[in-house]
């Protein structure tokens, strides 16, 4: 059975809160958490009013309604329109102007990618920001399976875009997230969950002394990374929301030569 709206509520009202808590840490990054904040209430409100059942004789991707779906596009474009940030804001009066055809098929292929290449992520982010809560709502309904340590989502099959670090013991089991339905899964610690490399001396990491929960974890194999949430080391993190306010990790991935598998709901 779906999870029940004030349960849904919680999942967000903590990324809200988490995003009004950065803006406080972060002087550098408290205009793009502001938006963000505005962002992850937009999403609470698309959650609270789409709770499709999962059909367990479906994929997940097929249970989602796009005409619904796109119903929701006027308002993350006003919200972009009036509180983005210069780019996104360009691109929202090029969507607002373009229609509702151009919206359907925008979020088309987000549910329905022809490939796993990586879209604009100016353009990415209407569709994307409406889909991930009606996604997550599907995924709620199924069981964590913990034996499943595959690359990719096990829910709908999406990239990761982060990992996150569960206590466990006296260290931390790895568990990857995904971009589109915002699932968690088990994967094994040492290891890169593009290309498979296992040479540790091929992983490197790095962090800020400001903010040591947060890491890039990087491959020299493939040059690709994403960024860990380290949930041993500050219990009080949200993923979504950490990991997308340290975009000096990314900065300093991008120097060093390494693109990210996913970038997050702001571009990055």
């Amino acid at each position: 059975m779906p999870m029940n709206t004030s349960d849904h509520d919680a999942l967000w009202n903590a990324r809200i809160a988490r995003a009004r808590e950065l803006q406080e840490e972060d002087a550098a990054a408290a205009t793009a958490l502001r938006f963000y904040e505005a962002t992850l209430d937009f999403q609470r409100q698309v959650a609270r009013r789409f709770h499709p059942v999962l059909n367990y004789n479906m994929g997940l991707r097929e249970r989602i309604d796009l005409s619904r779906a796109c119903s929701e596009m006027p308002g993350i474009l006003r919200l972009a329109a009036d509180h983005g940030p210069e780019k996104l804001r360009s691109e929202a009066g090029r969507l607002h102007d373009a229609g509702e055809a151009t919206w359907r098929e925008l979020l088309r292929r987000k549910v329905f990618p022809t490939d796993q290449d990586l879209t604009d992520p100016f353009e990415d982010f209407f569709p994307r920001a409406c889909l991930q809560p009606i996604a997550e709502n599907l995924q709620l309904q199924l069981r964590i399976e913990e034996e499943d340590r595959r690359n990719n989502c096990p829910a709908c099959n999406g990239l990761p875009q982060m990992a996150v670090l569960h206590p466990e013991g006296e260290g931390a089991s790895r568990w990857l997230l995904c971009s589109f339905c915002l699932r968690e899964w088990p994967y094994r610690r040492v290891v890169c969950p593009w290309c498979g490399e296992e040479d540790k001396e091929k992983l490197p990491q790095y962090s800020s002394e400001e903010f040591p929960h947060v890491h890039v974890e990087a491959c020299d194999t493939c040059k690709r990374y994403l960024k860990a949430i380290d949930l041993s080391i500050n219990g009080l993190s949200e993923p979504l929301v950490d990991e997308a306010a340290l975009v000096v990790l990314d900065v300093w991935a991008n120097e060093h030569g390494y693109t990210k598998i996913v970038p997050n709901l702001l571009g990055f």
